[in-house]
């Protein structure tokens, strides 16, 4: 005779594996999806870039959550920003969130020398290490004040807002004008991120000699799927010394 029990133990076990097995396919292919799409997102948004600034805030405007960030280069110095193209060129424009800058000066102070050079922005510096101190001299609401500043690693991001309105301050006719040929290689993402590497030929601006690099574009989305960070790794050495630059001490 046959156990009635364990004939229908046998089959409950087989609808759990196979319940176990398409839960897992289900899940396996939503993550699969997921990554695919902020691979596409990632690699549009690079691609725009190359293809026009109104391209490229079109994609920023459209995929990046009003909380998300753009984190560009690390770079060694006090922190804060100026335009030298304006009309005020010795006007810090802003400074950076923990930077050296950011505990003394206030955007809208004026430069009026650093170091004793009136002429601040054109003065060759000499050797610099992390932690050297610098006086600068600012006119703020008709005072003049001295301040000290020191060397630091500074880590700059902008808010969303900030990140648009600096891409359509660049006149159209100007963005991407120095550009030579470029390559949107390939994407790949993880859990939370996608990564695009880029290959591109330029003309550098300052001293006119054909220059080329890679990059990689790091972008990271929310759980609802909007870019909530963005972040570039360049070979800047590489084009420094293809321009005539040299890192020296």
């Amino acid at each position: 005779m046959y156990n009635q029990s364990l004939i229908i133990g046998d089959m409950m076990k087989k609808f759990l594996l196979l319940f176990i097995a398409t839960f897992s396919i289900f899940f396996l292919s939503a993550d699969d999806h997921k990554a695919n799409d902020m691979a596409d997102i990632a690699k549009a948004m690079v691609s725009a870039s190359y293809e026009g600034r109104d391209a490229f805030a079109s994609m920023v405007e459209k995929h990046m959550a009003e909380d998300g960030y753009n984190y560009p280069d690390r770079f060694v110095g006090f922190g804060f920003y100026y335009n030298p193209q304006s009309e005020n060129p010795n006007t810090i424009t802003s400074t950076v969130e923990g930077s050296s800058a950011a505990a003394v000066m206030k955007a809208g102070d004026v430069v009026l020398s650093m170091d004793g050079e009136s002429a601040w922005q054109d003065a060759e510096p000499g050797p610099r290490k992390l932690g050297d101190v610098s006086s600068i001299v600012v006119l703020r609401d008709g005072e003049e004040l001295e301040l000290e500043m020191a060397l630091g690693v500074v880590n700059p991001r902008f808010v969303k807002s900030d990140w648009l309105d600096g891409i359509n301050g660049v006149a159209a006719e100007d963005w991407g004008s120095n550009m030579v040929d470029h390559n949107v290689i390939e994407a790949a993402a993880g859990e939370s991120s996608a990564y695009v590497l880029h290959w591109r030929k330029f003309i550098d601006t300052e001293s006119g000699v054909e220059a080329e690099q890679y990059a990689i574009t790091r972008v990271g989305f929310n759980e609802n799927g909007m870019v909530n960070f963005v972040g570039v790794l360049e070979e800047e050495e590489l084009w420094y010394r293809q321009t005539g630059w040299t890192i020296t001490r």
